[in-house]
């Protein structure tokens, strides 16, 4: 027979009261409960739940999570196509490589130089491959800053920055503010501004990342920038991570996309790359990512670490046969995704236009960032949050902008790259609300219907 003894409601033997107890879990998981991101709140209970527009019409359509399924078919059909009696070595069974099976690494070396054209040859041995960039993020965030330190960040910014930073390793997001009358422009000056003030505080910057092309503006920087940026880290000894996920969906012709790697580091040993097959391989269940540095001490610790995030040996296997087919990336995947990109991002820009919001024009990536805040009820986080939730009642999940950590309320991001018929019915569920929503005038006297 059990009892309950006091306010904590404990479950105790009859008669005998319970001593004080520990917590069940500790401060830390706590803190990283107290603020659950998106993925977890949202992603799981739209995925639940899915819009098909036979068997579900009135499922949630997630244009929220960041996927490429622009060419599904094309990497499905190339998967079965393998010859996969080499998955069955003996040796793929046991523990791999932690940096990376041999082989899938100089595949890798051999992609990026061709992809990516750096000013040097990737040697194989200074490439680290784990289970996506955010096992990269949290092992650099480890790696080169100690709890309280922080890594400079332009807001907005793919939201899971923030949680792979300090989830675990504790390390702090600054955020470097873009404003959208200046058209979300990133400069050096933003950097240096930012950082003059950290320092005045007593703050330790351990260095900046980079996303380019960025998440979730679609921008492209030029080398011309990336050389100033590699400079002011130089002039301030701090490290630059640049993660160049979106490097391969660049559907915009007059852009020239420049990697990092292909620009002259005035300290090598303080850039770091990242790569990964998520976004333009449309492989992001095959949780693979790519960390290349010349700092020996990091390739060391990532490799120290690698056990808790290896990508499986028959992962890397699969991926090897498909990276290393320049054939059909050259003919087939990259010419199809880029035309698909184009005319997704084109359709979904005409809809928003046609419903009266604008969008900041976008070079590559998956993404629309657009702009609701005319909708608004006021020009506040709360009253974006409630279109939001509007959004979501009328069964379509769109990321806004807080949780991209946008300083300015009203801009939601929208993930394009998906099934027409999809991506067109979600943002006609955006326009029934917006057209439900009270209009300016009727908000500025209080008369609503």
């Amino acid at each position: 027979m059990f009892l309950m003894c006091g306010a904590k409601k404990e479950k105790c033997v009859q008669g005998v009261v319970p001593v004080d107890r520990q917590p069940l879990v500790c401060a830390r998981a706590l803190r990283v409960l107290s603020e659950p991101g998106p993925l977890v709140k949202y992603s799981q209970k739209v995925g639940g739940d899915p819009y098909d527009p036979d068997n579900n019409p009135k499922g949630y359509i997630d244009l929220g999570l960041a996927e490429n399924r622009l060419c599904e078919e094309l990497t499905t059909q190339k998967l079965r196509s393998l010859n996969l009696s080499r998955e069955d070595e003996s040796s793929l069974q046991y523990y791999p490589n932690l940096k990376g099976l041999t082989s899938f690494r100089e595949i890798l070396a051999d992609f990026l130089d061709a992809r990516f054209l750096p000013r040097k040859k990737i040697n194989p041995e200074e490439l680290v491959v784990a289970s996506g960039t955010t096992a990269i993020l949290d092992t650099l965030a480890f790696c080169l800053a100690d709890p309280g330190d922080y890594f400079m960040v332009p807001a907005p910014y793919y939201y899971r920055i923030r949680n792979d930073f300090e989830d675990r390793a504790r390390v702090k997001v600054l955020e470097v503010p873009l404003s959208p009358k200046a058209g979300f422009e990133l400069t050096v000056k933003s950097f240096e501004i930012v950082y003059t003030v950290a320092k005045k505080q007593g703050k330790n910057i351990r260095g900046l990342l980079l996303i380019n092309p960025n998440n979730p503006l679609g921008d492209v920087y030029t080398a011309h920038f990336l050389i100033e940026v590699l400079h002011f880290a130089f002039k301030n000894g701090l490290h630059v991570i640049s993660d160049e996920i979106y490097a391969l969906s660049v559907f915009d012709k007059n852009s020239r996309f420049r990697s990092i790697l292909s620009l002259p580091f005035p300290d090598p040993e303080r850039v770091h790359f990242l790569w990964g097959v998520s976004k333009d391989m449309g492989l992001s269940g095959y949780r693979c990512g790519v960390l290349h540095t010349c700092n020996k001490h990091v390739l060391q610790f990532a490799t120290a670490v690698g056990i808790f995030h290896v990508t499986p040996p028959l992962m890397q296997r699969r991926l090897q046969h498909i990276l290393a087919d320049d054939d059909w990336l050259d003919t087939i995947y990259f010419p199809t995704l880029h035309k698909r990109l184009s005319v997704m991002y084109k359709a979904g820009c005409a809809k928003l236009s046609e419903m009266g919001v604008y969008v900041h024009p976008a070079k590559a990536g998956i993404f629309i960032w657009a702009d609701f805040s005319p909708f608004l009820s006021e020009h506040t986080f709360a009253a974006e949050q409630e279109l939001f939730i509007k959004f979501l009642e009328a069964r379509i999940y769109v990321l806004p902008g807080k949780q991209s950590y946008c300083p300015y309320p009203g801009w939601f991001r929208i993930v394009f790259a998906s099934n027409q018929h999809k991506v067109m019915e979600g943002l006609k569920r955006m326009e029934k609300v917006l057209k439900n929503l009270p209009s300016e005038k009727e908000r500025a006297t209080g008369k609503l219907d």
